[in-house]
């Protein structure tokens, strides 16, 4: 059997639909250099197979958390180095700090429905001595 994903030649809307994304989120990713300008069979952009990798890498770095500036980052740090070492270890720092943040985040929220529960008690208190 052969491997027909290196032959993959998808257009815009093609790879858009395979990802669930819009095909305007893919030309933004382009004009903000995350990925690189297409092959075009004329007018019409083509993505292979590796395009679609990286469109599906961007798109789990955004679900992480990640912010476009922190992907472009990562992206000069691979090209500059040519090292996938030196990007995952950048790519480590930053889903680390986004860790941080995020436990703070949930300590903050978790606090905050103390104080609701607590309110809603007073408020419901308040409603019963008042009958």
């Amino acid at each position: 059997m052969t491997d027909n994903t290196q032959d993959l030649r998808l257009s815009t809307g093609e790879a858009a639909e395979r990802l669930g994304i819009s095909p305007r989120t893919i030309r933004y990713w382009e004009e903000k250099g995350l990925l690189e300008r297409p092959k075009r069979n004329g007018v019409r952009r083509i993505y292979s197979a590796d395009d679609l990798r990286k469109m599906k890498f961007i798109q789990r770095l955004k679900l992480l958390g990640l912010t476009l500036a922190e992907i472009q980052e990562l992206g000069r740090v691979y090209k500059i180095r040519r090292s996938n070492d030196q990007m995952l270890e950048r790519l480590t720092e930053l889903l680390t700090a986004h860790q941080r943040h995020i436990h703070e985040n949930i300590q903050s929220l978790l606090a905050l429905k103390k104080d609701v529960e607590d309110y809603l008690v007073r408020i419901e208190h308040k409603l019963k001595s008042k009958r």
